[in-house]
């Protein structure tokens, strides 16, 4: 009789070894760029429960009679459950092919058992692909556990071989190793499919935000284009006063375009072109679209420009900052107020303040000012216009600053780096 601790630990050994390989084996998949499926490909699967079943030979205990106990069995069921019946039947052909050097009576058991566990998986792994994993770990352990009955009974009935002991502790093991392996291969398949919805939710969430931000930002210059429209309509009679409302028009027009031709660049990035502007224009002229909205709101707009440097940056994107802002100030004071805008420059940076005097934030509302769908204006918001007012002022090199106070106001204050030299 061999040493029984030692078929034990010999068979603790190669549970070990099977476990590292197995989780390696599926890192290495898993950092891949360029996966984006939850399973390896069949020649990986075969590939690697190939070189399982060789090592776990390797690491057998030998009985008398010619029996080797070891856990060649587990690769060779996760190889016919992952790979498919074609990855099945070449393991089939592995399980075989390395038992025959040892020779003995094991041998015909090790064919006996083989082709019979071949034919179980073989018709089981596809009816139990859809059930829930849980399903498959036990109907496959249940399977682990048959394996290793018919391993001690035909030995028994035929070769005379009374080691229970032996096969108490090899059962034990190779059904409690199976379980563990299909959990924690069905664990690492759960969270690459959870990780691939996530993926896939992701890019649904971009998507959504996308065209939720175009909507946003191109109302922004209908709006001032109807507006004037409404001007030209109310005083056709007036063509000089007509002909400048009808330049800002088309010109608001020119900056949708703008505005499109930016969030396409999401879908197709290209370099950006970026140019030495004018800060004092950009602001002046952003007023001058911003000024029907205040003169409707009854917000009084003052602009105090104390800066002497311009700034690099792309003129309709700046616009498209500080018009958003523009609006937010007007928007939060519904009952009339005062819009100021400061210029002013600090150790090579340029800063634009704006000030209203509107219904101000709490520090909670201004630490999640910025976030996609926050907006304090109710189902009339989005927040999107400060989302984007974010991501253009980071792409320019500057930041925003938010200062405010419940019933007392806010400034919002840019900051450039300046163009020296």
């Amino acid at each position: 009789m061999m040493n029984h601790s030692a078929l034990f630990n010999g068979l603790l050994i190669n549970l070990l070894v099977i476990l590292i390989i197995v989780l390696l084996v599926n890192f290495y998949h898993l950092s891949k760029q360029s996966v984006m499926k939850a399973h390896m490909g069949p020649f990986q699967v075969f590939l690697t429960n190939m070189v399982l079943i060789i090592l776990s030979v390797l690491l057998s205990h030998q009985l008398h009679s010619g029996f080797l106990y070891d856990l060649r069995f587990i690769p060779f069921l996760i190889g016919g459950i992952y790979g498919g019946r074609k990855v099945l039947i070449g393991l089939a052909v592995t399980m075989i092919a390395v038992r025959v050097p040892f020779m003995g009576h094991g041998l015909i058991v090790t064919i006996i058992l083989t082709i019979l566990s071949s034919v179980a998986i073989y018709y089981l792994s596809p009816k139990l692909s859809d059930k829930p994993w849980r399903i498959r770990v036990y109907w496959f352990t249940l399977i682990s556990f048959c394996y290793s009955i018919l391993g001690l009974l035909i030995p028994s009935l035929f070769f005379d071989f009374k080691d229970y002991l032996a096969f108490v502790i090899y059962s034990g093991v190779l059904t409690v190793s199976t379980f563990l392996v299909l959990y924690l291969c069905e664990m690492i398949r759960l969270t690459v499919i959870l990780q691939l919805e996530s993926i896939k939710y992701e890019k649904m969430q971009v998507v959504s935000h996308l065209a939720a931000s175009i909507s946003h930002e191109i109302r922004n210059p209908l709006t001032t284009v109807k507006g004037f429209l409404q001007l030209i309509n109310e005083d056709p009679a007036n063509p000089s006063s007509n002909t400048e409302l009808s330049k800002v028009a088309v010109s608001e027009i020119d900056r949708a375009t703008e505005v499109i031709n930016h969030y396409l660049s999401f879908a197709k990035p290209h370099p950006e072109e970026e140019a030495e502007l004018d800060v004092t224009r950009e602001i002046m002229r952003s007023k001058d679209i911003i000024m029907p909205l205040a003169l409707k709101k009854g917000v009084t707009m003052d602009v105090e420009l104390s800066h002497t440097h311009s700034i690099m940056g792309d003129s309709n994107k700046l616009q498209q900052v500080l018009i958003n802002v523009l609006k937010n100030g007007i928007e939060a004071m519904e009952s009339g107020g005062a819009l100021n805008v400061i210029s002013y420059e600090e150790k090579n940076r340029l800063l634009i303040a704006i000030n209203d005097t509107g219904i101000g934030m709490t520090r909670e509302q201004v630490t999640r000012l910025g976030e996609p769908y926050f907006s304090l204006k109710g189902t009339k918001g989005t927040g999107l216009g400060m989302m984007t007012v974010f991501q253009l002022v980071d792409a320019m090199g500057g930041k925003v600053n938010v200062q405010s106070k419940i019933y007392q106001g806010t400034t919002i204050t840019l900051t450039f780096p300046v163009v020296t030299g």
